[in-house]
């Protein structure tokens, strides 16, 4: 789950949502993924809850432990390049066909 505010009061936009996408994390799962767009919310330090614009990118692999290492490595940058307090990565195990 990719947040789209920045804490400068600016957004993520996006091109650079595509671009970060195209470099990061098509590069570590090009077998496929889906995007969706979303709306959060979270708590904010000051006890208010935030509302912003999201990217939630579904990914199925296999649960290896190289997977793993690259969906948090994907989290981390995205939440260095556009100064995200958190990145939400959600791992499931599930039974998929295609």
């Amino acid at each position: 789950m990719f947040g789209l505010s920045r804490p400068d009061g600016g957004r993520v936009s996006g091109a650079a949502f595509d671009r970060f996408l195209a470099e990061r994390i098509t590069p570590r799962f090009p077998d496929g993924l889906t995007v969706f767009a979303g709306r959060g919310q979270w708590r904010g330090p000051d006890g208010r809850i935030v509302h912003e614009a999201a990217r939630i990118v579904l990914i199925v692999t296999e649960p290896t432990p190289e997977a793993v290492a690259a969906l948090r490595e994907i989290r981390e940058a995205y939440r260095r390049r556009f100064v995200q307090g958190a990145v939400g990565l959600v791992l499931q195990r599930s039974c998929a066909l295609f």
